[in-house]
C-alpha cells in the first residue's frame, strides 16, 4: 500500500510488489553451505522435506556434494517458477497475494525430499523471493542474515516471478549489491554510535537496559550492535541442544525469560523487528516466512512514514529515525541498529 497523503517513493513500490509475494510452504531456504547448512540439509533429505534450497558463494561447499547442483541462472529461476506455479495452482490462489491458509501456498508433497545446491551470494536473496518467499529460511551463515537481508531488500528491485523473462534478465545482468543498487541514496544506514555522543549513547544505553547484564554477551555502540546469550564467557554450546524455554541444559541455568521475550519488550519503547528463530532440529533454528514477510512489510512502511513525515518535518536527530533489527531465540540473539537516512 502507498502511504496516504504522500507522492510515490520507492519504498512505496517495494511495499506493493512484497504484498504480492505468496509464502511458499514445504520450501525450505537454506543461507551457507558450509557445516550448519550442510548438517540440516542432510536431516532434511532423512525427513522427507519437500523443496530444499542452499546457495553458498563457494561452489565447492560441502553441501553440493549432498544435493543437485544447479548449473545455470536460467535453471534456478526455472525450477523457482514451476515449485511456485505448481502451489498456486494446488491452492487455487491464482491472484499470488499470498493471502490462503494463514498467507501460505504449498508445494505439492511427493513422498521424497527433492535438494538442489546453487553457486550465489547471499546478497543476491531479494531475486529469490521474487519467485515466493520460502516457508522457512535457515540462515547458516557467520553474520547477522536477517539484518543484511533487508539492506539487500532495500537495494535491489524486487521483481514479479510472472513475468519470467524480465526476472531471468536481471539476475543474469546483476552480480552484486553494488550493481543492483538503483544510483540513490540508500534510506537506511547502519547506526554506529561514537561514545562522544551524548544523545546516542543515551538511546543505545537506554536499549541495552532492557536486557539482565548476565543476558549481554558483548556491547559495541560503535558498531551498533548487542549480543545476548546465556551461554557465558568461554562457554561453547553443544552441538544439537534442543535449547528448552526454562533452563540451560549444557551448562545448568534457569531462564527467567527467553532472549526472545526480554527483546520482545524493547518493541514497546524503541522502533524495532524481533525475527525470531524458530528450532527446525536440534541446534538449529530457521525464521519462518509468514513473519519475515509481515516484519519486512512493517519496516518499510516505517521508512515510508519518515520519508514522507505527511505535514510533519523529518525528524532532525538520528536517534529519532533510529530502529533495531534482532534475530533471537531462546537462548541467543544479536541487534543492529539502523536509522532512516
Amino acid at each position: 500500500m502507498s502511504i496516504p497523503g504522500c507522492k510515490k517513493f520507492p519504498v512505496d513500490e517495494k511495499i506493493e510488489t512484497f504484498q504480492k509475494l505468496p509464502v511458499i510452504k514445504n520450501y525450505y531456504l537454506v543461507l551457507g553451505g558450509g557445516k550448519i547448512g550442510t548438517d540440516f540439509l542432510q536431516y532434511a533429505r532423512k525427513n522427507n522435506f519437500p523443496f530444499v534450497l542452499v546457495i553458498d558463494s563457494d561452489e565447492n561447499a560441502s553441501a553440493s556434494k549432498e544435493a543437485q547442483v544447479l548449473e545455470t541462472e536460467s535453471e534456478l529461476l526455472s525450477l523457482l517458477r514451476k515449485k511456485t506455479e505448481a502451489s498456486l495452482k494446488k491452492t487455487g490462489n491464482g491472484s499470488r497475494s499470498g493471502k490462503g491458509s494463514e498467507g501460505e501456498n504449498d508445494i505439492p508433497e511427493t513422498g521424497k525430499s527433492e535438494a538442489y545446491f546453487y553457486k550465489m551470494d547471499s546478497h543476491r536473496v531479494p531475486f529469490l523471493f521474487s519467485s515466493g518467499i520460502p516457508e522457512y529460511i535457515i540462515p547458516a551463515i557467520p553474520f547477522h542474515a536477517a539484518a543484511y537481508m533487508l539492506a539487500d531488500l532495500l537495494k535491489f528491485p524486487i521483481l514479479d516471478a510472472c513475468k519470467g523473462e524480465r526476472n531471468k534478465e536481471n539476475l543474469a545482468e546483476i552480480s552484486s549489491p553494488e550493481e543492483g543498487f538503483s544510483g540513490e541514496k540508500s534510506p537506511v544506514s547502519e547506526l554506529f554510535i561514537k561514545p562522544e555522543d551524548p544523545g546516542l549513547m543515551s538511546y543505545f544505553n537506554n536499549i541495552e537496559s532492557v536486557f539482565p547484564e548476565d543476558v549481554i554477551a558483548g556491547s559495541y555502540p560503535e558498531h551498533g550492535m548487542l549480543f545476548l546469550s546465556y551461554a557465558r564467557e568461554g562457554e561453547i554450546c553443544p552441538d544439537g541442544c534442543p535449547g528448552p524455554r526454562d533452563r540451560c541444559p549444557a551448562f545448568g541455568r534457569k531462564k527467567p525469560r527467553t532472549i526472545t521475550e526480554y527483546t520482545r519488550e524493547l518493541v514497546h519503547s524503541v522502533p524495532g523487528w524481533v525475527f525470531e528463530s524458530h528450532q527446525m532440529k536440534p541446534g538449529t533454528g530457521g525464521l519462518k516466512g509468514a513473519e519475515f514477510r509481515q516484519n519486512i512489510l512493517e519496516i518499510l512502511e516505517f521508512l515510508g512514514n519518515i520519508q514522507c513525515g505527511g505535514n510533519e518535518k523529518k525528524p532532525e536527530k538520528i536517534e529519532d529515525r533510529a530502529f533495531f533489527i534482532a534475530t533471537t531465540c531462546t537462548c541467543h540473539g544479536v541487534l543492529n541498529l539502523f536509522y532512516v537516512t
